[in-house]
């Protein structure tokens, strides 16, 4: 059966399913964290990850490497998560919160947390995971290119455009002679 573009291969039965889910699902949660910046919609992300997977059963890609799609996954759907509700405050539909001159410091954070996920959130899908994979789970551009299935350069490349592109995106112009 195809589904867009990708061939559906065997279901996941229970015991397979549980099994990943426990392997899985701290990294899944943790990517979506990154993203959200918000416990409750990292939940959200993860439960909405895993029942795709349970709908979709296995693909080529989850069969050939399950880590890496499942990260991919979670960070989609975690931007999909944040790009819908940046709409919806753009559109008026969340309630502002009141100013409150002790918390300006904490909005000062969250003001930062929220044009940096702005930034990723503008990325190609790919820069994306690669940026957040580095930056977020520390991993090396090896282990990088193992998890997507990219040359190791590759991902070095990816990596560097994506720390330009959040930095251009959030105003920080690179200094002269700057080194990334």
């Amino acid at each position: 059966m195809e589904q867009a573009g990708v061939t559906k291969q065997a279901g996941i039965n229970e015991q397979e399913f549980e099994k990943l889910f426990s392997e899985h699902r701290r990294m899944v949660y943790q990517s979506a964290y990154s993203v959200t910046g918000n416990k409750d919609d990292a939940e959200d992300v993860l439960q909405t990850v895993f029942l795709k997977l349970i709908d979709r059963g296995r693909t080529l890609e989850f069969t050939t490497n399950p880590k890496g799609y499942l990260y991919r996954a979670a960070v989609n759907e975690a931007l999909l998560l944040f790009r819908r509700r940046k709409q919806r405050a753009q559109s008026g539909e969340d309630v502002e919160t009141r100013a409150n001159p002790a918390g300006d410091h904490i909005r000062g954070q969250e003001n930062m947390r929220d044009r940096l996920l702005e930034a990723i959130g503008q990325l190609p899908p790919q820069q994306a995971e690669i940026l957040l994979l580095w930056a977020d789970h520390g991993y090396t551009d090896a282990e990088i290119a193992a998890m997507v299935g990219k040359a190791r350069g590759a991902v070095a490349v990816t990596l560097h455009r994506a720390r330009a592109k959040v930095k251009e995106l959030m105003g920080f112009a690179e200094e002269p002679g700057e080194q990334q």
